[in-house]
């Protein structure tokens, strides 16, 4: 066991350099199922195995770039680098199904530096690197958006190195293997069967308005597309069972899948084809509805609202309350302020809005003056008690204050 707990504290060191609170959070798993998956997780992550993302500034990243440190990969679509780029790169579409496959063009035992146009794609892309074996990758922070607002260069021609690559990858003869966990392309069949079995987690990565118009019975939604995504499945996907997961097509998925082999997980299966595939099938869905009165909505019927993105989301309460803690995604128009319907003047009124509060009196209140302003209003019942009482997401600076009286009232 002393050997687990010292392999553990090198995984939080190791397993996710962006983040010490994501390694944190694979150790707080491994160690909830410990002696059963403790040793599959730290194998997968040992430092053998597994390569270290660098996150740098766009100085840092120019000067390695410069000193020919490493390989320089923009992972924007062709359009995009046809329109600019960093001069010497090549391009592999990160947005493919394939980029999996065709990373392996690049060699994986010299450094490689890559970048997007604002690090969300380029940060995905180093984790699937890291699960196929790459040992150093150094990710452009901020991206060429960064980079063109510090004034740095940038060419539209194409370069020698590019052009070989595009020929490489149009023969489509590249294989990704992952080197931690154990990633698998499932066909409709055995996937349905794994889902039978119980013994799998199951993931839909799609966007929460996808998933909320209909997934598959069971499924948690993680979207793949969100730039935090590889903290919120940490955080929201327990490892003690094998993940299934699908997207739309099988696309985002399959990226998805290899990330998640580089996060810790264990064993990862993809929907071939994704729910595409299940609806040829007519197997069954279901959908995030809305019922009831919608202006005195219960939590799970406001956040199917949310998730469902039917409207805009916004806390009526003061900027103390909100700095506090609120529904991730919510915007603060405070009922109490004078700016109050002059704010909401602004909004466009074909939009419904999502309102909440501490207890449900002030968004009550707030409810009538913003129908009577041609609003459609959807508001949560008993606010934030009953939010918090039900264990739902909060972010803030301090997500563990008391519950007080409503300030203002």
């Amino acid at each position: 066991m002393k050997t687990f707990k010292s392999l553990i504290m090198v995984l939080v060191v190791l397993v996710f350099t962006i983040s010490c609170k994501d390694a944190a959070q694979i150790r707080k798993r491994a160690e909830a199922n410990k002696p059963k998956v403790v040793a599959p997780i730290v194998k997968a992550v040992a430092p053998a195995n597994l390569g270290v993302i660098n996150k740098v500034s766009v100085d840092t990243f120019e000067k390695l770039n410069n000193e020919g440190k490493f390989i320089l990969v923009d992972v924007r679509t062709p359009e995009e680098f046809a329109d600019e780029h960093l001069k010497g790169a090549v391009n592999v579409n990160f947005k493919k199904r394939t980029f999996p496959d065709y990373i392996n063009a690049i060699p994986k035992d010299k450094p490689v530096g890559v970048y997007c146009h604002s690090a969300n794609r380029s940060g995905k892309a180093a984790l699937i690197m890291r699960a196929l074996g790459f040992k150093t990758i150094y990710d452009l922070d901020g991206g060429i958006k960064a980079w063109n607002a510090a004034n740095k260069p940038v060419v539209k021609e194409d370069n020698a190195a590019n052009k070989k690559l595009q020929e490489t990858l149009k023969k489509g003869e590249l294989k990704g293997k992952a080197i931690v966990g154990k990633p698998h392309q499932v066909p409709l069949a055995e996937f349905e069967k794994l889902m039978k079995s119980g013994k799998v987690t199951l993931v839909d990565v799609r966007t929460p308005k996808e998933f909320a118009a209909g997934h598959i019975p069971g499924a948690i939604n993680v979207d793949w597309k969100n730039r935090h995504f590889a903290q919120n499945v940490v955080k929201n996907v327990t490892n003690d069972k094998p993940v299934a997961i699908y997207c739309h097509s099988g696309n985002r998925a399959t990226r998805a899948m290899y990330a998640m082999d580089a996060l810790g997980f264990n064993e990862v299966y993809n929907l071939e084809h994704g729910i595409n595939e299940w609806n040829a099938a007519n197997k069954p869905l279901e959908t995030l509805e809305v019922k009831g009165d919608i202006r005195h909505l219960d939590v799970a019927n406001f956040n199917n609202a949310i998730q469902g993105k039917v409207g805009t989301l916004i806390d009526v309460r003061t900027p103390k309350e909100y700095n506090d803690y609120h529904i991730p995604g919510a915007k603060m128009i405070d009922y109490k302020n004078d700016n109050f319907k002059a704010e909401f003047a602004k909004l466009d009124k074909k939009v419904p809005v999502l309102i909440y509060c501490r207890s449900g009196g002030r968004s009550g209140r707030a409810m009538k003056v913003l129908e009577g302003m041609g609003f459609k209003v959807y508001n949560l019942d008993h606010g934030m008690i009953d939010w918090r009482e039900h264990n739902m997401p909060v972010e803030g600076k301090n997500t563990h204050a008391a519950s007080t009286s409503e300030e203002g009232c």
